[in-house]
């Protein structure tokens, strides 16, 4: 699976230089690592809740058992609330790099569009956390001299694919300034 910035590359080697600006969708892989990202979210918080629950009990104290089951209930609602986002959270989640920026697209409701300059761009950093790698995932960190920003999760070979990009066309940015 190709995307057109990585055919734009594969062709610079033969001498097109025309890029598509289209944008990209993050693989569907992805809504799993959140998913499971939000199940265990919940159940940190739910322990933590039966964990003062258990206080609670032993002392017979009011505040701790109330407390307990608040956050309990808390856990429940964020767990609904974030498996329930995860199918608008991939479909509002985009990126487009071109031979001048990267930009990232977040959000329908709350809209959140990012545009990194290639000419900022220093360095590019692959990453894979144990869920990313349950799904064969990478996520790739574009750094700037200012802040770091990050594409949540591609194929493994996307991810590499797209890191050899992004610098080749920082550096050719850089040697036009």
């Amino acid at each position: 699976m190709y995307t057109n910035a990585i055919k734009y590359w594969l062709d610079s080697f033969s001498g097109e230089n025309e890029m598509e600006n289209e944008t990209e969708r993050l693989p569907h892989q992805i809504t799993h690592v959140w998913q499971l990202t939000a199940v265990i979210t919940a159940l940190v918080m739910a322990a933590i809740g039966v964990g003062s629950l258990s206080i609670g009990q032993g002392n017979e104290s009011t505040f701790f058992s109330v407390s307990g089951w608040l956050i309990i209930g808390v856990a429940v609602v964020v767990l609904l609330v974030m498996l329930a986002l995860v199918p608008y959270r991939w479909r509002f989640w985009t990126y487009r790099i071109s031979d001048r920026d990267v930009e990232l697209h977040k959000g329908y409701f709350f809209r959140k569009q990012i545009v990194i300059p290639i000419a900022r761009v220093q360095n590019v950093t692959l990453d894979q956390g144990p869920f990313l790698r349950w799904q064969k995932l990478q996520g790739i960190a574009i750094v700037t001299a200012a802040t770091s920003h990050k594409i949540d999760g591609v194929s493994l070979e996307t991810a590499e694919q797209l890191k050899e990009l992004i610098m080749k066309l920082a550096k050719e940015a850089r040697n036009d300034l």
